[in-house]
């Protein structure tokens, strides 16, 4: 069994602190998804838990092992880092092996292991080139096989694609879904970029300033985000707030006095809201309904044409930003004024002052 439990783990470098009272389990065989603003701590964390960073406080285990204060080699896990990290004048074999090599296992053995990690990533064809003559998507493969071959617990993967374009990124997200499908080995992953946490994630860890904000599956995290933060970070384009006031509450539901004077109604599940309590009502781009008859008003600001599909950026009366997500080719002109019926919108999210979520029914 390889899962990992991480407890009440801090890092400090001088007075600064970089992680606080980090608390996770990962079960066996589980992919997590690490992600946050830059500066959150995510790489400290991976760093950490590789034993590249000694903790402050706290402990790390992998299948029932302390491996708090064990050395990298010690740990069983195999870490691939954002710039491969390959040596220039090895082969792709020499690089695969270079690890067991180091262990002094036999050449048979090594020989065998390099194979099967070049057969899982479709890179025999690769094993006499040298780094300098790989694509991107090559190198990462081939930094991936040479943690493939060390048979590790626990696969850690810090940003591995953000030096590869666009279309490639995607190409490599599939692979590595593929890769843990054929693996079953138990992967930590960080990422900036919320895409790949959706894509890849059984479950996504979101951090702020080394604090976790919310766990939970990539569904959770999008339909009932704990906070505010949580509910701008996930979800592309992120998620529009307008400031309001409660007029009435009663019979499930209240009353919602936006800045522009608007008041909706919205469904609200067991949440303790009083009158005159100030509260930010979420609704994502995609979730906005156009109104005829009044409603939340924006001007259109300018236009973002993606083919089938666009985003428009607007501005409402109290000079909030808007985004409305349109999966149909119509025209907008920029100063046009829209209306919006949130009321309407399939899916409404409320955050108290402190910005903890408030359970909305709708």
């Amino acid at each position: 069994m390889a899962a990992v439990k991480i407890a009440g783990l801090e890092k400090r470098i001088g007075e600064n602190i970089i992680l606080s009272g980090i608390d996770l389990d990962i079960n066996d065989g589980e992919y997590i998804v690490v992600v946050g603003p830059s500066g959150c701590g995510k790489s400290t964390l991976l760093r950490t838990v590789a034993g590249l960073e000694e903790a402050s406080n706290g402990t790390v285990s992998l299948g029932g092992r302390d491996i708090t204060h064990l050395p990298p080699a010690e740990r069983g896990v195999a870490m691939v880092f954002q710039s491969y990290a390959l040596y220039p004048n090895m082969t792709v074999r020499q690089n695969l092996g270079f690890a067991l090599k180091m262990a002094k296992r036999s050449a048979s053995e090594i020989a065998a292991a390099v194979d099967k990690a070049a057969g899982i990533l479709d890179i025999e064809h690769l094993l006499d080139r040298k780094p300098a003559a790989l694509s991107g998507g090559q190198r990462q493969r081939v930094a991936i096989g040479r943690a493939i071959v060390r048979q590790p617990d626990l696969f850690l993967f810090d940003e591995p694609l953000s030096n590869l374009d666009t279309e490639l990124r995607v190409k490599m997200r599939h692979e590595f879904l593929r890769l843990h499908k054929a693996l079953k080995t138990t992967t930590l992953y960080v990422t900036h970029d919320q895409t790949e946490a959706m894509t890849l994630a059984d479950r996504i860890v979101v951090l702020r300033a080394g604090k976790i904000e919310q766990a939970g599956t990539p569904d959770e995290l999008y339909r009932r985000p704990a906070n505010r933060f949580v509910a701008g970070f996930i979800g592309s384009p992120q998620m529009n707030f307008v400031d309001g006031v409660v007029v009435a509450v009663g019979g499930g539901t209240l009353s919602l006095r936006l800045k522009q004077g608007e008041v909706i109604t919205v469904r609200i599940d067991g949440a303790l809201v009083e009158a005159g309590q100030q509260l930010t009502l979420g609704v994502r781009p995609d979730d906005l309904v156009v109104s005829d008859s009044g409603g939340l008003s924006a001007k259109i600001d300018f236009v973002e044409r993606m083919g089938g599909q666009s985003l428009v950026h607007l501005i409402g009366d109290e000079g909030e930003p808007l985004l409305w997500h349109i999966h149909e080719d119509i025209e907008m002109k920029t100063g046009n004024i829209m209306a919006f019926d949130l009321a309407r919108s399939s899916s409404l999210h409320l955050f108290d002052q402190s910005d903890k979520r408030v359970q909305a029914a709708a």
